[in-house]
């Protein structure tokens, strides 16, 4: 018996040290993984604009637990809000309440299923939303899979929908797979951001662990379906917001916890704000020369991220990639980072003049986008089952 005992202690321990020397080839050395070295600034210290209040506690909640992840709205003169939200839908919500719903993929009109992780590829999952032409209910959609849309709500009964782009076409030799925000140059023109070229929006998660700079700015003329490249090797490009003259662009790179400015005729980028103290994601004008930043989570001096945590070990964030399935991020996410929810409002040369905030992230969330209207603030989130709403 302890012969017996003996060799299948020996053999377990040689398995035992194979397994582990497996694992120190692959995850040692950066060039057997896809993940790479990076280094972020240290984050920042809440003091002075960032100091921290309880301003987003005072939000109230629309549509509260009817609703999935509303990421990007627009508000028009009348007060009506249209919404992208989780279940491949565009609401219209008047007075608190959805008035219409505008499906624009054959899976989203008939599938009972859509809004979840599995249907989600063919559903779609709508994004960035703008309005087209100003005083018309007529709007341009980027959906994380399928493409670009115009969704008409003429006909506020029978909404139509119309596609002007279609991810399955390559685009300087590569398929947009998760196609995020947009902005409108003309009622023929628009830019829109395309996070990355090899994961799509299920795998948001191994994009910003790996940090592989294959995100781009795309150029769409609508009435020739013409696409161009703007920029390429971009970290996790996901808010657009062009100036007002159209002929420069700000452009979040999430995983970098920046936002950079493009010269649109030239190419030229430059750095806008640096070391923001979270994550941006949409950019929205706030009517008054300023900008505001939604941020999908938050880093600082007292709270680093993952992402400032795990910059220099390529390693680790390549373990992580390949053990947890892109399922369980999304409920696994809150043992990696705050509850700290925060967003910024920027000046025309990116420096933060404002910020508000919610520590417990109890009333509002993460944050994709802020929308401004007759002064009040309109907060959308990937993540919660509301829109809030804030007086200013």
């Amino acid at each position: 018996m302890c012969k017996v005992m003996g060799r299948l202690f020996f053999f377990g321990f040689i398995g035992l040290a194979i397994s582990w020397a497996a694992l120190y080839y692959r995850y040692s050395d950066e060039k057997n993984t896809l993940a790479r070295k990076f280094r972020l600034d240290p984050p920042p210290a809440l003091v002075g604009n960032l100091f921290i209040n309880a301003d987003l506690e005072k939000a109230t909640h629309i549509l509260d637990g009817k609703i999935s992840g509303p990421e990007s709205m627009v508000v028009d003169d009348d007060g009506a809000i249209y919404a992208s939200v989780y279940d491949a839908k565009i609401l219209k919500i008047v007075n608190g309440q959805v008035v219409s719903k505008a499906a624009y993929s054959e899976k989203s009109k008939f599938f009972p299923d859509c809004g979840s992780f599995d249907t989600e590829p063919e559903c779609g999952r709508p994004l960035g939303i703008r309005q087209l032409v100003k005083g018309k209910p007529k709007f341009v959609v980027a959906d994380a899979y399928l493409g670009v849309f115009i969704v008409d709500f003429s006909n506020e009964q029978n909404p139509t929908s119309t596609q002007i782009l279609d991810s399955r076409v390559p685009i300087d030799g590569f398929k947009p797979r998760f196609l995020n925000d947009l902005d409108v140059i003309s009622s023929d023109e628009i830019v829109i951001s395309d996070s990355s070229v090899r994961h799509d929006r299920r795998h948001f998660m191994p994009l910003i662990l790996e940090h592989f700079a294959d995100g781009r700015i795309l150029h769409l003329k609508i009435s020739t379906k013409a696409v161009k490249v703007l920029a390429d090797k971009l970290y996790f490009p996901n808010g657009i917001q062009l100036s007002e003259d159209k002929k420069t662009l700000l452009f979040s790179e999430c995983s970098m916890a920046r936002i950079k400015k493009l010269t649109i005729v030239s190419g030229k980028i430059e750095m806008f704000a640096a070391n923001l103290p979270g994550l941006p994601d949409n950019i929205r004008s706030s009517g008054r020369g300023t900008y505001w930043v939604g941020l999908a989570a938050t880093r600082t001096a007292t709270h680093p991220s993952m992402l400032d945590r795990l910059g220099s070990h390529p390693g680790i964030r390549q373990f992580l990639v390949d053990v947890v399935p892109a399922e369980y991020w999304k409920p696994l996410l809150g043992l990696f980072k705050s509850p700290h929810s925060i967003i910024l409002e920027l000046d025309s040369q990116g420096e933060i003049v404002r910020s508000l905030h919610d520590v417990t992230g109890k009333v509002v969330g993460d944050v994709s986008q802020v929308t401004e209207h007759n002064g009040e603030l309109y907060i959308g989130s990937f993540s919660d089952n509301f829109i809030a709403k804030l007086k200013l």
